[in-house]
């Protein structure tokens, strides 16, 4: 078997092509899978950092909250220094984290009358706000950072200041100081250490994000490459269900569902096609070997004249051929539509049985009609004459000399029945399902000599599903068959073009 290397290289390329996209989706399903990870756990580490923060924060604030009232109450209460003294030792261990909170009181004059031991060097009077321009009972909250030589962070403080009158009038002016300084190298900490767990995760959402896409995508890609390698001499193949995630089944069976389809088509197209062959085949070499045989000596002008006139004939047979299929091929085609109009079928009727009278008298058959005089539908009035016309036509060559063939017309509900009634042969049973396909005959020998094409009722069935009716045929061997044409009475009058009729 002979390998066109030009498809090859295709295949090889779409393969290529194939396996770059599947690397581009699978690096594009990483970068979602990792950036939204990480987004995640920066949302929920940067919230839990928040809420240490304001804990410490909070908590810090109502310490001072509270010594500042406690303080203000003893210098408002107190006339002599004795009871507020006691809040300048160092915070008790019955505080909730080890603090030192830092308190000095000025009298009026600016003369400091107490403060915490060793305040003055770390927090002078000069680093808070400036005491004449404080109100009292407003009190002026700030934060101080200030530098060591022991450290170059230096130390942070939250200060309040204050004034407040004692019991005889006297102003004081009060300042607080907590140390936050530990609070601070915790939380620099953490944010140190954050940031490597951060890092440590982005780096473990992308390599999980990639092992989970590229898992992922294996069940896609073996989908796509079995769906590649199917040609017209592969459509048995299918994609195999075994392993894939129920998300991707219904998308198997349903490649799988159209693979049926394709294949069923192309069987009917391989199929078809042979029967075109073989059907023009025979009128061709008809013609062609009655064109050799006349051009073989010098004949007289009688013999040549019988020769065109059989070839002419043969010609209408394959135009006729060739005209049934392209009706067919085009009444299949999405939008055609029928050019709709009011007929009297009774009228109509009486005028396809007066031309297939010559051709009934020439049998021996016998055609009649029944049909209300009043029985009016929308048609397309060619195609209804060549569908009552190909319906009479079958059944005067299917009907022996003697025989009898009878068109009924008449509504049943909404719909209007025709009905072809011979006395021929009859159809056996085993054919009956396949009449109505193109180039079926039942019986071959017969139908190659009269110059049936098997394409009769496959036209009927077409030109009824045009109207939006159906073909129904019942038949019994010796007794004769019934051919019944529904449509409804009531249609669409749109007018459209419409598909050329066969000749």
């Amino acid at each position: 078997m002979e390998v066109d290397p030009k498809a090859g290289a295709s295949q090889s390329g779409r393969l290529t092509n194939l396996s770059r996209l599947g690397g581009s989706i699978v690096m594009r399903m990483t970068a979602w899978y990792a950036g939204t990870s990480f987004l995640l756990i920066l949302i929920a580490t940067s919230f839990l950092y928040w809420t240490i923060a304001a804990n410490l924060e909070a908590e810090d604030q109502r310490v001072i909250s509270n010594t500042t009232t406690n303080l203000e109450y003893l210098l408002h209460a107190s006339v002599n220094l004795n009871a507020a003294k006691q809040m300048l030792a160092t915070p008790s261990e019955s505080l909730p984290r080890p603090q030192l909170i830092w308190i000095r009181v000025i009298a009026s004059n600016g003369q400091t009358q107490m403060e915490t031991r060793g305040m003055d060097k770390i927090l002078p009077v000069s680093d808070f706000p400036p005491l004449m321009g404080i109100q009292p009972h407003h009190d002026v909250i700030r934060t101080i950072q200030t530098r060591t030589s022991q450290t170059s962070m230096g130390q942070l403080f939250q200060t309040v200041s204050g004034r407040v009158n004692d019991a005889n009038g006297a102003g004081r002016m009060f300042q607080v100081a907590i140390d936050r300084t530990d609070e601070q190298r915790l939380l620099i900490r953490y944010r140190e250490r954050l940031l490597l767990v951060l890092t440590t995760s982005l780096a473990l959402c992308s390599a999980i994000g990639y092992v989970i896409a590229r898992s992922g995508m294996r069940p896609v890609e073996r989908i796509i490459r079995t769906a590649q390698t199917i040609r017209s001499s592969t459509l048995h193949e299918r994609i195999d269900l075994v392993g894939l995630p129920a998300e991707l089944r219904s998308l198997a069976d349903t490649v799988n569902g159209m693979l049926d389809r394709l294949e069923e088509s192309f069987v009917q197209i391989s199929r078809f096609s042979a029967d075109v062959a073989h059907e023009l085949r025979t009128p061709v070499n008809n013609l062609r070997g009655e064109i050799e045989v006349a051009l073989g000596k010098d004949r007289p002008p009688e013999e040549y004249r019988d020769v065109l006139g059989s070839a002419l004939e043969e010609c209408a047979r394959i135009s006729r051929v060739i005209q049934s299929l392209l009706f067919l091929a085009r009444a299949e085609t999405a939008g055609e539509r029928p050019h709709l109009e009011q007929l009297d079928l009774k009228a109509e009727i009486v005028s396809v049985l007066e031309f297939y009278e010559p051709a009934a008298a020439e049998a021996g058959v016998t055609v009649s009609e029944e049909t209300p005089d009043d029985l009016v539908a929308a048609f397309d009035r060619t195609l209804f004459q060549q569908a009552v016309g190909n319906l009479v036509a079958n059944a005067i060559a299917h009907t022996p000399s003697g025989g009898h063939v009878k068109l009924q017309s008449r509504r049943e509900g909404l719909s209007l029945h025709i009905r072809v009634v011979d006395t021929g042969r009859g159809i056996a049973p085993e054919h009956l399902p396949y009449v109505f396909n193109r180039f079926y005959r039942a019986d071959r020998a017969r139908s190659s000599t009269s110059g049936n094409f098997g394409l009769g009722l496959a036209v009927v069935r077409s030109i009824a599903a045009l109207h939006g009716g159906r073909v129904e045929i019942e038949s019994e061997v010796g007794r004769g068959t019934r051919v019944v044409l529904v449509t409804p009475l009531v249609s669409s009058p749109a007018n459209l073009s419409r598909p050329s009729s066969p000749v």
